[in-house]
């Protein structure tokens, strides 16, 4: 069920018995040199295609670029100013909403992009358009925190997780071959007072200087990653029945 797959004739014939669309939406960017730059949107991706096919449920062509500024200090890491993704967002749901889908997904991968999409629905309302939109952050869902705490106790942290390198891990274990596995002593994330956010690229290069926000990327297995996958899967699964009841006024 992937609309990049179908013709026109076949999405109209979909909208005549469904009116919902999944979009993964990610980022490339930095994640240590533990994880890789494609982290973001390859795990929302992942997640999101098999939620469409366990439902049935049409998804769109992943957006892998998000707003990562504070990442720019690390090479690789690619921006898309919050202003622009935010009218990117606003021009994505409008083009859905005129072809009649009147339930608009977003299943994400990278909380930089949370505020500016949230500011999108908001435009979007304040142009009257009527319809069902929210954003599920696979990494925000309480059922997939709770087994982090599990797996990694209070290692897991905010960013280079070894949750979304494990769940990478799991999606694309031939490219971690030779990736870094091991800890490295001489470059340790310590608690350190005075942290703040947002952050420019200087700052945050600054308070994490190896790309890690306070997080153990080393304890990543592929074992965990398969867990995490389905702990998204089965409990996007649940909120996404429950919109699909969802009458829009």
């Amino acid at each position: 069920m992937l609309l990049e797959n179908l013709t026109f004739e076949e999405v109209e014939n979909y909208l005549k018995e469904k009116d919902i669309i999944l979009i993964p939406i990610g980022s490339t960017e930095q994640h240590s040199s533990y994880g890789l730059i494609g982290t973001d949107f390859i795990t929302a991706q992942e997640i999101t295609k098999e939620v469409g096919k366990r439902l049935n449920i049409l998804v769109a062509p992943t957006l892998p670029y998000g707003m990562s500024q504070h990442h720019m200090a690390f090479a690789g890491t690619i921006t898309v100013s919050p202003l622009v993704y935010t009218q990117l967002i606003r021009d994505i749901i409008l083009s859905l909403l005129s072809h009649g889908f009147k339930k608009i997904i977003f299943i994400n991968g990278h909380g930089g992009n949370i505020n500016s999409v949230r500011t999108a629905f908001e435009q979007v309302k304040y142009e009257g358009k009527n319809g069902f939109l929210e954003i599920i952050s696979w990494f925000l869902l309480p059922e997939v925190q709770d087994l982090e705490r599990e797996l990694f106790k209070d290692e897991n942290g905010y960013h280079a997780t070894p949750s979304e390198v494990s769940l990478t891990q799991y999606l694309r274990s031939k490219v971690f071959s030779d990736k870094k596995k091991e800890k490295d002593r001489d470059n340790i994330n310590v608690n350190m007072d005075g942290e703040y956010f947002p952050l420019t690229k200087e700052e945050f290069r600054a308070f994490y200087p190896d790309g890690r926000i306070h997080s153990s990327p080393w304890l990543a297995r592929v074992e965990f990653g398969r867990k995490i996958f389905e702990k998204a899967v089965e409990s996007i699964i649940k909120r996404i029945q429950a919109y699909e009841k969802i009458e829009i006024k």
